[in-house]
């Protein structure tokens, strides 16, 4: 039985990674246009109604963007906070699905879903480990500040998406206002470069991890080679490490990072 695991999408301006099984397939929010996912679901064989479900990490446009025409084809899961907060932004939303004690974890089909907690300006923001037999993968993003429960819950992942959202200094010398600066920059914002490099560095030969997918690349306070190489850098100042990095894109899907 194995697991795969590809980014459709990441970054500001939309995100969207899908998750599937022989049996299940699961996406990760739909926050890219409808027609665009639908073109994306469709290079794998796949159409909207054919998805067992889409679980959402918070109500941030960039990761719910798609939910009102796709709703209306599979099932919703989120937190109840995040569902009444979905509803308030977009309106009516269909099939929903009821999860008592979702942060406990569900399973949909053969895949076993295991919320977990990060801190961002959202209402009940969460990130998302997934299981099936004995393969796993985590994906977490919108992170204000890197924690030992992140640590937790993606170390026995093989693959685990993970954010390297801006460079510090480009950020703080960058044209985005004051506020805009300062929220990024706090502990409910996003994850640096150089603290998504600490979490790595914190993996590396203490974890299942093999692959590191860095994703929610800011297209404007970074670059994907910025953030490759600050996380190679401490990677490498750890020794010899069995992780293997690589870089989600916003615009193209990344390779299907399989585990067996």
């Amino acid at each position: 039985m194995s697991l795969k695991l590809v980014s459709l999408a990441s970054g500001s301006k939309g995100n969207a990674t899908l998750v599937y099984s022989d049996s299940t397939a699961l996406l990760v929010d739909a926050g890219i246009s409808y027609p665009k996912l639908c073109e994306e679901l469709d290079a794998f064989g796949l159409t909207p109604s054919m998805l067992d479900g889409v679980v959402v990490t918070h109500e941030h446009t960039d990761h719910i963007r798609a939910l009102p025409r796709l709703c209306g084809q599979c099932r919703l899961y989120a937190h109840p906070l995040t569902a009444r907060e979905i509803y308030n932004r977009q309106g009516a939303i269909k099939n929903v699905a009821d999860v008592e004690g979702f942060e406990k974890g569900f399973t949909v089909g053969d895949i076993e879903v295991s919320p977990f907690s990060v801190s961002h300006d959202a209402v009940r923001p969460l990130a998302y480990s997934f299981r099936s037999g004995n393969a796993r993968c985590s994906v977490a993003t919108d992170i204000g500040v890197p924690t030992f429960g992140i640590l937790r819950n993606i170390k026995d992942s093989e693959v685990v998406l993970l954010e390297a959202n801006h460079d510090v200094d480009m950020l703080k010398n960058g044209s985005y206002p004051y506020v805009l600066k300062s929220r990024i920059l706090s502990d409910t914002g996003h994850l640096s470069n150089d603290a998504t490099g600490r979490i790595v560095a914190k993996l590396s030969g203490n974890s299942n991890v093999k692959h590191i997918l860095l994703g929610h690349i800011s297209e404007n306070n970074n670059t994907e080679m910025c953030a490759y190489e600050t996380v190679c850098s401490a990677l490498k100042n750890c020794g010899d490490s069995t992780i293997n990095l690589h870089v989600a894109h916003q615009h193209t899907r990344s390779e299907v990072f399989e585990i067996l």
